[in-house]
């Protein structure tokens, strides 16, 4: 505090402070106080504002129920006396201005025909004093609870000329009032019979809020009238005014409204954060005007200008030589600590620049100057480099699972553990995601399916990891210098080749074979052009027919996806669906067929073709939570009953986490939708959890039934128990892959439910179906 800039600095930082801080406060306890007179204000206009609606809305129900009672066929009627006549055209005319309850009154007061099942046809009208009103002024209007609910009732006289009865409107206060009211208002509204036995709350509020408040009546009713108070419904504070509606009866009709503090609170926390936020640039600025002023000591500050240039080219040696016993001799010395914490913290980016940061290895930069390096070299000694690219399979399974933390703890063990397995001379390094590679050199290339035989081994002992064990598996790809590249990218260009091939065929490693690129580019162009398939609507679904043996016609069709490729042609899914599921579009892909057969589906019935449509699910979307809700919310657009889809899942699918799918399940079976097990016989699950998965259909896979031949007996056994096994299930059995005459009738004398395939027909785009529909034998005509 020796300096005057240290003085004037501190000042004014001081003095702008504690302005902000008393303008802060200021403006909060008077927009506090302000805030709360205008929610009072608004409850209170609020209230006249319900009173002007009732009161017009009473005018308005005024007028169609004069038109009603001027109407000359309906006084004719009235005239008649024959009560069932008026009653039925009572009705007509209730029906057409919405009304909820209607009265044809006599003069001497008796009700001659209600709406109301005619609860109070030959008794006197309920409300006399309406009776009384109107034939003081012509018509009467007022607020009553009828068979406890608020009801306005409007009451107006029947002339031929002479009056010969009166006719009587009941109009529903229901929650379109409290919609006016509140889009008026901005003011949430609640509306209840307090006389009522057991009340009915309508309200403009939340759904969940309601029972809340309808529980907390009974204080409201005890209240003042139209007393403003404060109270909370779930985490929501109001300001609320309880008002009774004036009624004729004598219920006792109360109305709440209510407005959000929160809410009424938000503009002045906007004034607050607006002054605050220029209260911090005015303390900003002063600072900046500070700096500049202290900048008139030049000459110690053009000494600590040439040491930052020196840092700026690289020269973290030479100190800073300035001795003053003050806040710039102090500012040297924090230069000189700061020169030897930048060249530190340099040295620590350089490290960080070539080196994962997750699992400490050498990243893609880093690796590929090594491999560079390691190439130079066996030019000039004649030795073979090895390189190993590998990628982790189903680690995204495991981080969705698991969670992230659990994903990098993981992958910090597979580097330690390849780090282990390998020589001290090898590299590993990680180069993204859960891709790593590794470098080494040996005497022959077989030498290379060795080193990948030690990684697959070292990779075979789970991993044990917050007291979780996890399988882990990879597929490497093996690529060799000279014998493969002759430079670093390409070598790593091919070992990625080889890897995917090794992914492709599920085995553990694959070397490069020249002329794979070719195969390569085209997966890869299918792989960036998948991402716009949808948008650029070029997938298009075509549908293969399932005939119900029994009926001999047709009762599903299975929707099965294809890509009209812009330069690959049509695409069968086969080729571009491993690709959706490796690269994360196969919810997108899933979604789209999901509304496309829907749709079709949907349309089908709505024509007279009496069709279910059935989509298979990939392994992935078994473990999208929010699959369920979107599948019901697009039945219920298209208007079509669950029933009508079947979903499609294999046995693998399930397998790979059961507990997860069994959830999801249970979800669509809850919501109506029938599922199907794909494929059955070709996976690996137990009859035991095949038992408890709530499915409803089982497919025979085609491999069984391609060769289906009475002489056949390995074929025909399976398919026979399969099919008693299904059955025994209470399950619908179906068989894909009928391609023969012969085949459809052994499957139809061994109660086979249904059945599809060449055969029957070929899968066919939509337009083509829906004729095929119509004229086929197994058609519906």
């Amino acid at each position: 505090m020796r300096s005057f800039q240290a003085k004037l600095l501190y000042l004014l930082v001081s003095v702008l402070v504690l302005l902000l801080a008393v303008t802060l406060i200021a403006v909060h306890v008077f927009g506090q106080r302000t805030m709360r007179k205008s929610v009072t204000e608004e409850l209170r206009v609020g209230v006249r504002i319900l009173e002007r609606i009732l009161e017009g809305r009473s005018r308005q129900l005024a007028d169609k129920a004069t038109v009603i009672a001027a109407d000359f066929a309906f006084r004719d009627t009235v005239a008649s006396a024959d009560r069932a006549t008026i009653a039925s055209a009572l009705a007509n005319h209730s029906e057409r201005i919405d009304a909820d309850a209607a009265f044809v009154i006599s003069l001497d007061g008796l009700v001659v025909a209600d709406t109301l099942e005619g609860r109070y046809a030959g008794r006197p009208f309920p409300l006399p004093s309406l009776l009384r009103e109107a034939e003081a002024r012509g018509e009467s209007a007022a607020q009553v609870a009828l068979d406890d609910r608020p009801h306005q009732l409007v009451v107006v006289p029947m002339l031929a000329p002479r009056r010969i009865a009166w006719v009587c409107m009941g109009f529903a206060i229901d929650e379109r009032v409290l919609d006016d009211v509140a889009a008026v208002t901005k003011l949430d509204v609640s509306l209840w019979n307090a006389s009522a036995r057991r009340p009915e709350l309508l309200s403009t509020l939340p759904q969940q809020a309601r029972g809340e408040l309808l529980e907390r009546r009974r204080a409201f009713d005890r209240g003042r009238r139209d007393a403003d108070e404060e109270l909370e419904i779930g985490s929501t504070r109001y300001q609320a005014i309880v008002h009774p509606i004036r009624t004729a009866d004598g219920s006792r009709i109360q109305t709440l409204l209510q407005r959000s503090i929160e809410e009424a609170a938000r503009p002045y926390l906007l004034l607050e954060l607006q002054i605050f936020a220029l209260s911090s640039l005015a303390l900003l600025a002063a600072l900046v005007v500070a700096t500049l002023f202290a900048r008139g000591v030049s000459r110690p500050l053009e000494t600590l200008a040439e040491g930052a240039q020196r840092i700026e080219h690289g020269d973290y040696g030479t100190p800073v030589d300035v001795h003053q016993n003050d806040e710039i001799g102090r500012l040297a010395t924090a230069f000189n600590e700061m020169r030897t914490g930048i060249a530190e913290r340099e040295e620590q980016i350089r490290y960080q620049a070539t080196h994962d940061s997750l699992t400490g290895l050498p990243n893609r930069t880093l690796f590929l100057d090594r491999l560079e390096q390691a190439i130079l070299k066996a030019r000039r000694t004649g030795e073979i480099v090895g390189m190993i690219m590998m990628d982790l399979d189903r680690f995204k399974d495991i981080n969705d699972t698991l969670g992230h933390p659990f994903g990098d703890e993981l992958l910090i063990e597979i580097g330690r553990r390849l780090t282990q397995t390998l020589r001290e001379s090898d590299t590993v390094a990680r180069l993204g995601g859960d891709e790593f590679a590794v470098t080494f050199y040996v005497r022959y290339g077989r030498r290379a399916v060795d080193v990948a035989q030690r990684i697959s081994t070292a990779l075979e002992t789970p991993f044990a990891l917050a007291g979780v064990s996890v399988d882990v598996d990879a597929s490497m790809g093996i690529a060799l210098y000279p014998l493969h590249a002759n430079d670093a990218e390409t070598l790593m260009k091919r070992a990625d080749i080889a890897m995917y091939e090794a992914k492709r065929d599920h085995s553990a490693f694959a070397t490069y074979e020249p002329g794979r690129d070719e195969h390569s580019l085209r997966r890869l162009a299918i792989l960036s052009d998948l991402r716009h398939s949808i948008a650029r609507e070029e997938l298009v679904l075509h549908y293969q027919p399932k005939i119900d043996f029994r009926l001999e016609k047709v009762a599903h069709a299975e929707a099965l996806v294809r890509w009209r490729h812009p330069v690959h042609g049509l695409l069968s899914p086969d080729e571009f669906v491993p690709l959706a599921e490796q690269s994360g579009n196969i919810g997108a892909i899933t979604k789209w067929v999901l509304r496309r057969a829907i749709t079709d589906c949907g349309e089908w019935n709505a024509a007279g073709l009496d069709l279910t449509v059935a989509v298979n699910l990939s392994v992935l979307d078994l473990f999208d939570a929010e699959l369920p809700t979107y599948i019901g919310g697009l039945l219920s657009e298209v208007g079509l009953p669950p029933s009508k889809l079947v979903l499609e899942i294999t046995e693998s699918a399930v397998m790979k986490d059961p507990a997860y799918a069994l959830r999801i399940l249970r979800d669509l079976k809850t919501r109506g939708m029938t599922l199907a097990i794909d494929d059955y016989g070709t996976g690996y699950s137990s009859l035991a959890h095949l038992k408890r998965l709530p499915v409803d259909e089982l497919k025979i896979d085609k491999s069984f039934v391609l060769n289906l031949q009475a002489s056949a007996t390995d074929d025909l056994v399976i398919v026979r128990s399969t099919i008693e096994l299904g059955h025994n299930m209470g399950l619908r059995v179906i068989a894909e892959g009928v391609e023969s005459e012969e085949a459809w009738n052994i499957l139809r004398d061994l109660g086979c439910d249904m059945g599809q395939g060449y055969y029957v027909s070929r899968p066919l785009a939509v337009e083509a179906f829906r004729v095929w529909v119509r004229e086929s034998k197994w058609g519906l005509g």
